[in-house]
């Protein structure tokens, strides 16, 4: 993150300013792929987009950590959801011992996110209800159907996903709806693709009842993901699951178009990296699930040329937005609770 970029973004503060770095170090640490996706936004909109993408990442990681046990992971995320709430009500930090760098990444994070937030006016108080659906899903080990996957994705998907539509700042009221959709759709997808890395896990997200439509139970998944044989039935699942998620992506492929211009053309790139999942899994008959592989981003081999690409396009459509007087004009200051 540079100095100019803070300073487009309105961020004055030297100890805020310090914040938002260490949050984009740490993007840069954890966020794989994604991390460039910062440089298709407006330099004034980076600090935000850094910050935010830091903090879901980072709850992600500390839920799916398996080098931790689930207790030590529930413990982590309760640490972080304190601190965050400490920070959002104003008060003091524990200061009677040296902070440790978990609990130094902990305040910087949750003292750019606060500050995040609450420029857009977005529900930081609501902050708790995503990390209680990552610490609810450290015990839940599989969805009995829709019903019951639809509370994980209105928390730990949906939730973060309607405010980054707000900083992205909607041209129009379709864009929630629009970012639902798509959202969803990505959500989907990466439990298709992670199957197996899932099941290693002792975690099945694709609903019980959508098994028994074709005959299948999880133990057939056990045996069959990544063993080299694939059944109809699974086949027959798999494009099942496969057509719900285009679906969704189908639905809400406009997305982009309802946002303005700053932030349009990484929410195009993000739909194309997702699109190009489809083929990968399909093609030579399902071989994907025989030997499955990490999962496709804006580093990937074939995203790479795309990604360079964008960044180019999302510079020039930067440039004329700055000429044109663009700056940050979220509906700021608000009580965002």
């Amino acid at each position: 993150m540079t100095v100019q970029e803070l300073d487009l973004a309105g961020i004055t503060d030297s100890g805020l300013r310090a914040d938002y770095i260490a949050s984009s170090q740490l993007f840069r640490k954890i966020g794989r792929g994604r991390f460039l996706g910062r440089y298709m936004m407006h330099p004034a909109k980076r600090p935000y987009f850094d910050t935010f993408f830091s903090f879901v990442c980072y709850i992600d990681d500390l839920a799916d950590d398996i080098n931790l046990s689930v207790d030590v992971r529930a413990r982590r995320l309760d640490e972080w959801q304190r601190t965050y709430m400490a920070v959002a009500k104003g008060e003091d930090l524990p200061s009677e011992h040296p902070l440790s760098l978990s609990e130094r990444t902990d305040a910087a994070l949750a003292r750019a996110l606060v500050h995040t937030l609450r420029t857009w006016d977005l529900p930081y108080l609501r902050v708790p209800e995503f990390v209680d659906g990552h610490r609810k899903a450290l015990t839940t080990y599989e969805y009995a159907d829709e019903e019951e996957l639809d509370d994980f994705l209105e928390t730990v998907t949906l939730l973060p996903a309607i405010w980054i539509n707000q900083i992205f700042e909607p041209l129009s009221e379709d864009a929630e709806e629009l970012c639902r959709h798509t959202i969803t759709a990505f959500q989907l997808l990466d439990f298709i693709w992670d199957l197996r890395e899932d099941l290693d896990l002792g975690r099945l997200y694709l609903p019980l009842d959508h098994l028994a439509r074709f005959g299948l139970t999880r133990a057939d998944l056990d045996r069959q993901i990544g063993s080299g044989y694939i059944s109809d039935s699974l086949r027959e699942l798999i494009q099942y699951e496969i057509d719900i998620a285009r679906g969704h992506l189908d639905a809400g492929r406009s997305w982009p178009q309802t946002l303005h211009p700053t932030a349009r053309i990484f929410m195009e790139t993000d739909i194309q990296t997702h699109d190009s999942m489809f083929p990968e899994m399909i093609k030579d008959d399902y071989a994907f699930f025989k030997n499955p592989r990490r999962g496709i981003d804006f580093v990937s081999g074939r995203m790479i040329p795309r990604t360079a690409k964008a960044i180019a396009r999302a510079r020039k459509a930067n440039q004329r937005a700055t000429r044109a007087g663009y700056r940050i004009r979220p509906p700021y200051r608000g009580t965002g609770v």
